[in-house]
């Protein structure tokens, strides 16, 4: 049904009611649509709407399992395999490292230009280069080894890494606009198939590896992946009418202090579970534990994480409190690496189980601190002026993969830099008393911002900027901060 309560009948908009024609109410969709100057809410059935988005949330939730599973694939043979290639491991960390760097670099472009080129066609258009590039990466080992096998491998996960960060941008600013009710809710339930495709990547690669050698694993992975992104033209919702807007501001973005706070969040979170990467593995060793063995170790991590995520989303979406869960989150990282490490002033016991413990304290952490972060990007934007809109969807995505990016890129590099120079322990500890200093600067500064209960103020250091109206033209709009 039409819906007249916030502005009154005129004419000219009863007469654009008539033209429209329509047979009756549950034709109509949930959209704003504008004719001639005049706004007309609009209303959609229940079932329509359901059933976009039960299709939406199956698409991403597969494509997020065979992206990550993608990106796990190689970990069991890959740096055998490169080194038989006579690939040094400094080239080896280059290969795997320029995977995330080159998403960091890339998801703030693809954020920016979203609106412009359209959420649909960037996600399939990223899945299916995702796809080609693991096809084209299981025939690299047939180049001359040294520098060409090097360099092939690195330009091919660069190109890989460009269609993840088109698809994981594409994709959460779709959640954004489809479910702006249910933002964390959805991430989470999302975050489970991530979490599915890192548990059983290196599983699969390496049995395929056994059965067929290097080419195997990346043929079927990338047929799997070409398949899908064909059933993806066919069966992704197409975008809304009113999706393709002005590109974002990452400039009015940056201007907000409160976006400062989700960025750090997303950066820490990343870095914290990207530590254990390169670290974890060999201190289990240390206790003479098998292959099978430190493979459960890192399933607990997978299936600890899968449980709690959609649960810290339906928190955040429930009470609308995804700062203070990113608090929490960041106070329970510091008390796991501390666990985990030990920290030596613990007097804990360095054993299996007290790292399965610190693991599993870790893993409901990061649950925490991480899938509640964009619902608090979005929340501070809109709150502090930005349209709610795809524009706005689009830079908080880039921006959010950006941050998130470079910490899986920093964590891995400043584990092996920390273990090398100090020891696990010691690390670990550290790692810990980051995360708690976050979390206290963020307290005070959420203390701040929230007036001690109060209400929120809006903060923006930048006055000026230009947006566009509803009606197509700009108008100068200024904000000074409270």
């Amino acid at each position: 049904m039409l819906n007249f309560e916030n502005y009154e009948s005129t004419e000219e908009e009863l007469l654009i009611l008539e033209n429209r024609n329509y047979k009756s109410c549950s034709e109509v969709n949930d959209n704003v649509i504008k004719e001639n100057g005049i706004l007309i809410k609009e209303e959609q059935t229940n079932s329509v709407y359901k059933r976009e988005q039960k299709v939406l949330i199956t698409c991403i939730a597969l494509s997020n399992l065979f992206q990550y599973i993608s990106w796990s694939v190689l970990a069991p043979f890959f740096p055998t395999e490169a080194a038989r290639l006579d690939a040094s491991p400094t080239q080896v960390g280059l290969i795997f490292g320029i995977y995330s760097l080159v998403q960091c670099l890339s998801s703030p472009v693809f954020g920016k230009f979203l609106p412009v080129i359209g959420a649909r066609f960037m996600y399939i258009a990223g899945y299916f280069l995702t796809a080609g590039c693991n096809i084209v990466f299981g025939f690299l080992d047939k180049l001359d080894p040294g520098l060409e096998f090097v360099i092939f491998c690195a330009v091919t996960r660069s190109l890989e890494a460009l269609g993840t960060a088109a698809v994981l941008t594409a994709g959460m600013s779709l959640i954004a606009n489809k479910f702006p009710d249910a933002i964390g809710q959805v991430m989470g339930t999302v975050e489970v198939f991530v979490g599915v495709g890192l548990m059983i990547g290196p599983f699969i690669g390496g049995v395929l590896y056994e059965i067929g050698g290097y080419t195997l694993p990346f043929a079927v992975l990338g047929g799997v992946m070409l398949l899908h992104s064909f059933l993806l033209l066919f069966i992704l919702p197409l975008d809304d009418e009113n999706i393709r807007t002005k590109s974002g501001s990452y400039l009015w973005l940056l201007s907000i202090p409160g976006t400062w706070v989700a960025t750090s969040a997303a950066f820490i979170g990343a870095a914290s579970v990207t530590f254990l990467d390169p670290t974890l593995s060999p201190e289990l060793e240390k206790f003479n534990l098998t292959p099978i063995q430190v493979g459960l170790v890192f399933l607990l991590m997978g299936v600890s994480y899968g449980i709690t995520a959609p649960i810290f989303g339906w928190l955040s979406d429930k009470y609308n409190i995804p700062r203070l869960l990113i608090i929490f989150g960041c106070f329970l990282s510091c008390v796991g690496y501390l666990t985990l490490g030990p920290w030596l002033p613990l007097h804990i016991p360095h054993s299996v189980a007290t790292m399965c413990i610190g693991i599993i304290v870790l893993n409901v952490a990061f649950g925490s601190s991480i899938i509640p972060t964009y619902q608090d990007y979005l929340g501070t934007v809109t709150f502090n002026g930005m349209p709610d809109n795809m524009s706005t969807y689009g830079v908080v995505s880039g921006m959010f993969m950006c941050a998130y990016s470079l910490g899986s890129f920093t964590g891995p590099f400043l584990g092996g830099l920390l273990v090398e120079n100090l020891n696990f322990g010691t690390a670990s500890s550290l790692l810990g008393f980051l995360n708690f200093i976050f979390a206290v600067v963020m307290l005070i500064f959420s203390l701040f911002e929230y007036r001690c209960g109060k209400g929120r103020r809006k903060m923006i250091c930048t006055s000026r900027f230009n947006h566009r109206t509803d009606g197509g033209q700009y108008q100068e709009i200024t904000y000074c901060a409270q």
